[in-house]
């Protein structure tokens, strides 16, 4: 919640961790018993989200997933979600004791009044309306289960967030509210902390609103056979998701080619890299591999993804490459939706921002601005496209 300094929380030693963790885990089993069973590989979901898969397995410690597990069942939240906000407070498996800012906890909860976080002394601070007593040992902001189930509680009672399954844009409005903005000049906040949401298997329900042109449908949160966003392939609607919720970021300063997708140089392949790795493609080595826009074509043919002609028509999440072959490629965006004969695609470096395009026939593409005609349409490996292709 806070981006100040933190300063950890002291353990006596390392066996006092483990014997915390373990004794955290059996509370949290105990508590929520076959809800938690698709950690294991098991047959039941729970109602906080999707079980665990990708990032969240290989990331986040048993010990801490069960609890982020666990708080998504009482609470009906998203668990990835909760999961994303923590990492970005207190890192995978972080201790945090209280801040500068007066802010503590795994998840930097208002703890001192008369702080930066809880400025009005006179007032109650977030951990004293909300706390919560998770593993039956007394409400502590020092014990992880205590903090993330009292986060749980804030998001849904305070902060207005969505039921589990609910749409991305009602989480994204969230964290804009516990960080207290939705970016600033230290951290983007918000599309950090939904970014690693989807990567850890953050899916949704429903109808998405897409701007002025259209609604696309997303996944559906899926139960143990795993995630519908992430696991072996990426989805199309999550690399959508993530493209827009980048959506007018600029480089910085403007004219220097520099951003947050890679190095400092043309970025409208980095962009693409970027979205495609936090969407769950394996993109080996960052983004900085992948900065010739012509390198996705050969980069997905080696990698058992499918190279469509321009006559194609492509599906969201796909890159469409601008120029006039792999050698001679000149721009590269991702397509954010198929209208009729006409796609809508967002893109970096156009403009020197995050920008949607379109809608706009295929075969005018350099009318709307492009740096060369549609020379090629590239599919991610592994990607499950909704419905198929036209």
């Amino acid at each position: 919640m806070t981006s100040g300094a933190r300063k950890a929380w002291p353990l006596a030693a390392a066996g006092t961790a483990a014997l915390i963790a373990a004794l955290i885990t059996a509370a949290i089993m105990a508590t929520f018993g076959a809800q938690l069973g698709c950690v294991g590989g098991g047959a039941t979901g729970i109602a906080g989200g999707p079980a665990p898969a990708g990032k969240a397995l290989s990331e986040l410690p048993a010990a801490r997933l069960h609890i982020y597990m666990g708080a998504g069942a009482r609470f009906n939240i998203s668990w990835p979600f909760l999961a994303a906000i923590g990492v970005q407070e207190c890192g995978t498996d972080g201790h945090c004791g209280v801040a500068p800012s007066g802010c503590a906890g795994v998840m930097e909860i208002a703890y001192v009044r008369g702080s930066e976080c809880s400025p009005d002394p006179s007032v109650p601070t977030l951990w004293e309306r909300f706390r919560v007593d998770a593993d039956g040992n007394g409400a502590s902001i020092f014990d992880p289960a205590d903090a993330i189930f009292t986060a749980a509680r804030i998001f849904r009672s305070d902060l207005g967030a969505p039921p589990a399954g609910g749409a991305y844009e009602g989480y994204y409005r969230a964290a804009c509210s516990y960080y207290g903005a939705c970016a600033d000049g230290i951290v983007d906040y918000a599309h950090e902390v939904m970014a690693r949401a989807v990567s850890f298997g953050f899916s949704q329900e429903g109808w998405v609103s897409g701007g002025a042109h259209e609604s696309v449908r997303v996944s559906q949160g899926a139960g143990c056979g795993g995630s519908a966003a992430v696991g072996t392939g990426a989805s199309g609607s999550a690399i959508v998701r993530i493209a827009r919720s980048q959506l007018g970021v600029t480089e910085s300063p403007l004219g220097s080619n520099c951003s947050k997708f890679g190095p400092c140089e043309e970025w409208c392949a980095l962009f693409v890299a970027w979205v495609w790795e936090h969407a769950g493609v394996p993109m080996q080595g960052g983004t900085a591999p992948y900065a010739y826009s012509g390198s996705f074509y050969g980069w997905v043919k080696e990698h058992g993804g499918r190279v469509l002609p321009p006559g194609a028509t492509p599906s969201p999440g796909d890159a469409v490459l601008y120029g006039w072959g792999p050698t001679a490629s000149e721009h590269v965006g991702i397509v954010e939706s198929v209208l009729g004969g006409e796609i809508v695609t967002i893109e970096g470096n156009f403009g020197d921002r995050v920008a949607r395009v379109g809608p706009f026939p295929p075969g005018l593409a350099v009318a709307e601005g492009e740096a060369g005609p549609i020379y090629a349409y590239a599919e991610p490996p592994g990607l499950g496209h909704e419905g198929g292709r036209s």
